[in-house]
Protein backbone atom coordinates (compact mmCIF):
# COMPACT_ATOMS: atom_id res chain seq x y z
CA UNK A 1 0.00 0.00 0.00
CA UNK A 2 2.48 2.62 0.54
CA UNK A 3 3.21 5.83 2.93
CA UNK A 4 0.80 8.43 2.29
CA UNK A 5 2.58 11.44 1.17
CA UNK A 6 3.53 13.92 4.94
CA UNK A 7 2.55 10.90 6.89
CA UNK A 8 4.28 9.78 10.01
CA UNK A 9 5.29 5.93 10.24
CA UNK A 10 7.64 3.57 10.09
CA UNK A 11 8.92 2.21 6.44
CA UNK A 12 12.41 1.04 4.94
CA UNK A 13 14.15 3.61 3.65
CA UNK A 14 15.49 1.56 1.00
CA UNK A 15 12.00 0.93 -0.42
CA UNK A 16 10.47 4.27 0.31
CA UNK A 17 11.66 7.84 -0.38
CA UNK A 18 11.65 9.99 2.48
CA UNK A 19 9.77 13.09 1.11
CA UNK A 20 9.66 16.31 2.23
CA UNK A 21 9.88 20.15 1.15
CA UNK A 22 12.42 22.30 2.73
CA UNK A 23 11.35 25.85 3.62
CA UNK A 24 12.81 29.23 4.36
CA UNK A 25 12.95 29.77 8.43
CA UNK A 26 11.21 33.11 8.65
CA UNK A 27 8.97 32.51 11.90
CA UNK A 28 9.94 31.03 15.36
CA UNK A 29 7.65 28.56 17.51
CA UNK A 30 8.01 27.44 20.80
CA UNK A 31 7.83 23.87 21.04
CA UNK A 32 7.53 20.58 23.77
CA UNK A 33 9.37 17.30 22.86
CA UNK A 34 9.85 14.43 24.46
CA UNK A 35 12.95 12.89 22.87
CA UNK A 36 15.49 13.66 20.31
CA UNK A 37 17.50 11.45 18.14
CA UNK A 38 20.74 12.95 17.01
CA UNK A 39 19.53 16.29 15.85
CA UNK A 40 16.08 15.31 15.39
CA UNK A 41 12.69 14.99 17.50
CA UNK A 42 12.05 11.07 17.77
CA UNK A 43 8.13 12.11 18.76
CA UNK A 44 6.17 15.01 17.14
CA UNK A 45 6.64 18.14 18.48
CA UNK A 46 3.77 19.92 20.06
CA UNK A 47 2.99 24.02 19.68
CA UNK A 48 3.79 26.12 22.31
CA UNK A 49 3.32 29.33 20.81
CA UNK A 50 4.28 31.59 18.44
CA UNK A 51 7.96 33.67 19.03
CA UNK A 52 7.58 37.05 17.36
CA UNK A 53 10.27 38.13 19.95
CA UNK A 54 12.89 35.98 18.04
CA UNK A 55 15.07 36.12 14.90
CA UNK A 56 14.87 32.78 13.01
CA UNK A 57 18.46 32.81 12.74
CA UNK A 58 19.12 33.33 16.49
CA UNK A 59 17.65 30.21 17.21
CA UNK A 60 20.36 27.22 17.00
CA UNK A 61 20.38 23.50 18.31
CA UNK A 62 22.67 23.91 21.23
CA UNK A 63 19.80 25.78 22.85
CA UNK A 64 17.66 22.98 23.22
CA UNK A 65 17.05 22.05 26.73
CA UNK A 66 16.88 18.31 27.46
CA UNK A 67 13.48 16.63 28.08
CA UNK A 68 13.13 14.91 31.74
CA UNK A 69 15.39 12.16 32.20
CA UNK A 70 17.21 12.65 28.98
CA UNK A 71 21.16 13.72 28.43
CA UNK A 72 21.60 16.44 26.14
CA UNK A 73 22.28 15.82 22.52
Amino acid sequence: MGRLPGAAGRWDPRQMTQDWIPVAPRRVVEVAYDHLDGRRFRHPARFVRWRPDREARSCTFEQLEPARGEAHP
